[in-house]
């Protein structure tokens, strides 16, 4: 295979990454919408909101958060203060972005892993939310899986980092 197409199989790679993680965003986004709507006439219209529309909205809005998380940090989209970002140059800069990186990996392995032990923890006490009863276990094992891709996406940005 050429050079040229290992770019352009690595591009369709990441637009397929792009598009499932987009996916796995928009989903549960979609749903807080249409919950919403669909309460706020339940309410006003019949006098009976959806029976556990906060609680099923929360975690919705958690996977939304979780699943952008990974797709923001593929792109390096955060909000960043770039205060000397303009004196640095060459390999500073270089090693100011990956010291950046690994403070980003360690904070978000330890949210992982701290979302790892608190899903472990609902799933032995068969935690559930008060209303609309929903096991907390399942989301807190997703939103550490999603805090666990985000670290793989940065270290693959440090190593990148590392070598250019």
């Amino acid at each position: 295979m050429s050079i040229r197409g290992e770019d352009e199989a690595h591009t369709r790679q990441h637009d397929v990454l792009d598009r499932a993680l987009g996916y796995a965003c928009a989903v549960p986004l979609f749903f807080i919408v249409t919950i919403t709507f669909v309460d706020v006439f339940a309410r006003y219209l019949f006098s009976k909101p959806i029976q556990g529309s906060t609680e099923i909205i929360q975690f919705l809005m958690a996977l939304t958060i979780f699943a952008g998380l990974p797709l923001v940090t593929r792109h390096r989209l955060h909000v960043t203060v770039s205060l000397v970002d303009s004196v640095l140059k060459g390999a500073v800069r270089r090693g100011q972005k990956v010291l950046v990186d690994l403070a980003s990996f360690g904070c978000c392995g330890v949210i992982a892993w701290e979302l790892f032990l608190q899903a472990g923890e609902y799933a032995k006490t068969g935690n559930k939310t008060i209303v609309a009863e929903l096991p907390m276990a399942p989301l807190a094992y997703v939103m550490c899986a999603f805090a666990a891709v985000t670290c793989i996406i940065i270290l693959l940005q440090g190593l990148k980092d590392l070598r250019a």
